[in-house]
């Protein structure tokens, strides 16, 4: 997906919830020094997480629980990729690609 000497800056969301989780990923990511990566955002707020962005790789979604049916889970997904679809939209860079 990348050339292997081209520096990034890793973007990462996630829910408020959450927010002391991504702070540790934050600091593991920061202290392991890989050396391409040129900087990290860690973020709840998904303008910030969208914002300047040139390839956007969306993982997780809404947890599908024993007695959560299918097609309820995936309309909670939905809301969530949609939310962050129209974030990239208006705030990402012109020739964004995005794969989930």
């Amino acid at each position: 997906m990348l050339v292997p000497d081209k520096f990034v800056i890793l973007h990462l969301l996630d829910i408020k919830q959450a927010a002391e989780s991504l702070n540790g990923i934050r600091m593991e990511m920061t202290d392991a020094a890989f050396p391409l990566l040129k900087g990290l955002v860690a973020t709840t707020d998904v303008v910030e997480a969208c914002k300047d962005v040139n390839i956007a790789v969306m993982l997780g979604g809404y947890p599908r629980k024993e007695i959560t049916l299918r097609k309820d889970m995936l309309s909670t997904s939905v809301s969530i990729y949609k939310a962050q679809a129209l974030a990239l939209e208006e705030h990402d860079v012109a020739d964004c690609k995005v794969t989930i």
